[in-house]
């Protein structure tokens, strides 16, 4: 059976926006830890990121991340936006968005432009929300 690449990624992007409920057109991922991979330190990536997999370490992205929900992350965690479906032990750093899924456990200090946390979610720690300005609301 012949594969297809760009089917392959476009199917594969239309599963991963249908399973983190974001549009299909803004997730673009260029970078993918896998279910199967654990990675032992600090990750910086250049672009988004998805992860499936583990993290021993501090993730930093340019762009947004995706924490699958198989992930186990315990490290902390920077980007633009971030949408979490996993485990995620350590302080949550989003420019934008902060996205907590019903099935997600988060413990940590996080700071966020805004918070959207689904009900039936673990979330333990404090959430700063920041304000027009880049500082922490009063």
């Amino acid at each position: 059976m012949k594969i297809n690449p760009k089917q392959a990624i476009a199917d594969f992007k239309r599963f991963v926006s249908d399973k983190v409920g974001i549009s299909n057109e803004v997730l673009k991922i260029d970078t993918l830890i896998g279910k199967k991979t654990t990675v032992e330190g600090d990750v910086a990536v250049i672009g988004n990121c998805k992860i499936d997999g583990k993290v021993n370490g501090d993730v930093k992205v340019s762009g947004d991340l995706v924490i699958g929900g198989d992930a186990q992350i315990n490290g902390g965690l920077s980007a633009c936006n971030i949408i979490i479906a996993g485990v995620v032990t350590g302080n949550i750093a989003a420019k934008g968005q902060l996205c907590v899924k019903k099935a997600a456990h988060i413990t940590g200090e996080h700071t966020a432009q805004s918070l959207a946390a689904e009900e039936g979610c673990s979330f333990v720690g404090n959430c700063n929300i920041l304000g027009k300005h880049g500082r922490v609301e009063p």
